[in-house]
Formats: structure tokens, sequence, C-alpha cells
């Protein structure tokens, strides 16, 4: 089983998810790298701040080295001074394996930091006169800027998150949006190629890509509009060109059949029926050459009664082709219905939005299913295919102005001809 493809706007929605979370991951990182860092930069800043502060109040007196009180309590925190022989003098020493590393920092003669279980220590020693007389201790613990820096962490992710949805639902919104547009185009241009191949879009000269699209689309109804122009000449060029034979062809079978005995004309009788369905042809295309040139468009009830068929309740609905070419539409089905059916073949016309459709109905064997489409191929012979135009030129009669003929599946025959209306 063939996977469906995913749509464009999930591709682009797919495409804005992986942009925007890739980016939202790579500013998460930085940030946190960036609050790591400031953190530690901030602890060693309010480290230096405090031994600085705790040196400054060391002073030298007749009986050694003593501590002025500290102004303030906080400074006090978690500072330890020792003497230049190593002995604490002030400050009262943590358990465990902070009380040795502050020990063993208080012995030191030089500026030391060491971290020990988040928390940083700084050892900076007292010089007076070129001699260390103290050296100041102090410990700051990285806790409370690592649960800072988790909270951060988790706002700026919930932000990231946040920051995707929404861009993921603005990319699904404007693909929306713009394919909208662009889907009501195509369907537009779908339309007006079937229907009114004489509408456009018009968007002028520069705007947008949806304008550029419009222009193209206009581009594309112009080639439709040459193209079926040239069509209808060259099938007018041809009918035209065959009609003078024609009639020389007529002409000759019709002496040669008077001068014929009467059972040695059949092989002539065969000749000249073929030559008057020709000729009927040929006047049904240049009478509708004629009805296009001259613009000419129908009514239901000009169809009907120019069929010989009773008035309908859309009789004043406004076809888009010409009685002619409706007629010589018709005129097969109607042929095909009386014989294959057990009495006179029933015609009936509805709307499908703004499709009229005239079905031509009998309740003979109908269309086999497989034969729905080969019917209108080009030499295709079928028990259903009757004389004249055929179903095939039929068809192609009626695409020609936008419309369409189909074969529907029995109980009984059915071929509906559907033409736009207003």
């Amino acid at each position: 089983m063939a996977v469906k493809p995913p749509s464009l706007r999930a591709r682009m929605a797919a495409t804005a998810l992986l942009v925007s979370t890739l980016t939202a991951a790579l500013l998460i990182v930085g940030v946190a790298l960036l609050l790591q860092q400031a953190n530690d930069a901030t602890a060693q800043s309010r480290l230096d701040a405090r031994v600085s502060a705790a040196a400054a109040t060391v002073v030298e007196g007749p009986n050694g080295v003593r501590v002025l009180e500290q102004p303030s309590r906080l400074l006090d925190q978690d500072v330890w001074i020792f003497d230049g022989s190593g002995h604490l003098i002030d400050g009262n020493l943590p358990r465990g394996v902070a009380a040795r590393t502050v020990t063993t920092l208080g012995n030191s003669s030089e500026t030391r930091t060491t971290t020990v279980d988040d928390v940083a220590f700084l050892a900076r020693p007292v010089v007076r006169n070129g001699v260390r007389v103290a050296t100041v201790v102090a410990a700051e613990s990285h806790e409370p800027y690592e649960r800072a820096e988790r909270s951060s962490i988790w706002l700026t992710i919930g932000l990231g998150v946040a920051t995707v949805a929404i861009a993921t639902g603005a990319a699904w919104m404007a693909a929306t949006r713009s394919l909208r547009q662009v889907q009501a185009m195509a369907d537009l241009a779908d339309d007006w190629g079937e229907h009114d191949v004489g509408r456009r879009f018009d968007p002028g000269p520069g705007g947008d890509e949806i304008a550029h699209l419009g222009r193209t689309l206009d581009q594309l109804l112009d080639r439709i509009v040459d193209s079926l122009s040239a069509e209808r000449r060259l099938t007018d060029e041809i009918a035209h060109e065959l009609r003078t034979p024609l009639a020389v062809v007529l002409a000759e079978a019709d002496l040669a059949r008077h001068e014929t005995p009467p059972d040695q004309r059949e092989g002539l009788d065969n000749i000249h029926a073929a030559a008057v369905r020709m000729r009927d042809s040929i006047d049904t295309l240049l009478s509708v050459a004629r009805a296009h040139a001259s613009g000419e468009r129908a009514t239901v009830a000009e169809l009907m009664a120019a069929l010989e068929l009773p008035s309908t309740a859309y009789d004043g609905v406004v076809l888009s082709a010409p009685v002619s070419q409706l007629v010589a539409v018709l005129r097969p089905l109607l042929e095909n219905a009386e014989r294959h059916g057990s009495g006179e073949p029933r015609v009936e016309v509805t709307r499908d939005g703004r499709t009229v459709v005239i079905a031509v109905l009998d309740d003979g064997s109908g269309v086999p299913p497989d034969d729905l489409e080969r019917v209108f191929d080009p030499g295709h012979t079928s028990d259903v295919d009757g004389s004249g135009l055929g179903l095939p030129l039929a068809r192609r009669m009626v695409r020609a102005v936008g419309g369409d003929v189909i074969a529907r599946p029995g109980p009984g025959g059915r071929f509906e001809v559907r033409v736009s209306g207003r």
C-alpha cells in the first residue's frame, strides 16, 4: 500500500518546527553557558570582596596580630583568619572535609582557590612590610547560584517551547492562508477553463508570488483559448474543403444509382447513405462554426424546442453553447436510446451547481462498466455507438465549450451532457 506523502502545508510547518527547535536549543545552551560564567564571576567577585574586607581588619600590635571587629556580620560569615604561623585567630572552623581544606589554605603564603563539594574557597595572604603576617580564607557556596541557574534554564526552556509552538502554529496558519489562496485560484482557473475561458485574474504588473501565479494562470488560459480557436479554425477549414468533393460523390452516386438495375444497387446505396451522413456531419460542423463566430448561446427552452421535447423547469437557463452544437451532440444519444430501449427515450434536465445536466435515458441494457470510457474512444465500435457524429466527436464538440458527455452504468442506458448554465 502506497504511503501518502505529506502535504506542502505539513512540510512547511515541519520545517518551521525543525528550524525553531534548533534555534531554541542553541539559545538555551547559550543562555546556560552565559549563566554559568556569570555565576562563577559573581561568586569569585564576592569572594574577592569578602577576603579584601577581612584583610583590612588585620592589624599588627605589640602583642602580635589581632583582628578588628567587622562592621557587618555578613562580612564575617564563612571567613577565617590565620596568623603567620597558621593558627586560627578569627572564625569557627567547619566540620569534616571543609575544615581540613580551610586549615590547609590558612597556611598558604600565596593566593589560592579551590572548590570542594560545590563550595569555592579563596585564600589570600596579608603582607605587611614584605612579611606575611596572616592569611584570610573565605568560602562561597555555589548552591544558590546553581538553584537560580536551574530556574533560569527551566524558564528559558519554557519560553523556547512556547516560541517553537507559536512559530510552528504561525507557519501552519501562514501556509494555510497562502495555499488557500493558491487552491482558490487553481479552482477558479479550472472552472474558467471548463465554463468561461474568457475570464482572467488580471493581477497587473508587480506584486508578490500570488500575483505572479495569477499572471501565469492567465497565460495558460490564453493558451487554452488560442488552442481551442486554432482547433475550431482547422475544423471549419476541413469542413469547407470536404464539402465540394463530397457533393461530387453524392451526385455521382445518385447518377450511378439511377443507371444501375435495382438488384445491383446495394453497394451504391451504402455509398450514398454514408455520403449523406458525412454531409450532415459537415453541415453541423459549419453550423456550429457560424454559431461560435456570432457568439450565439442557447436557452434550455430553445434546445428542447429544437429537439421537439417538452419544456422543463429550467427553460430560462442560458447554456454556454449554441443550439446547433447541442442538438448535434444530443442527436446520437437520442438515436442510441431509441434503438436500444423498448420505448421512447426520456430526457431529464437538472442542475448541479453552475452546470446544467441533460440526461438521455432508456430502459435497455445500458453501457457495460468496462466500456463507460471506451465508447468515447475514436475508432471504438460497440453496440451503443450510433450513427451521425458518433460519441467521440459528440464529446469533443461539447468539451470545446467547457462541457462534457458522460456515460453512466446501468441498469438502463444513461448518457449525460453537462454544460455550463446561468
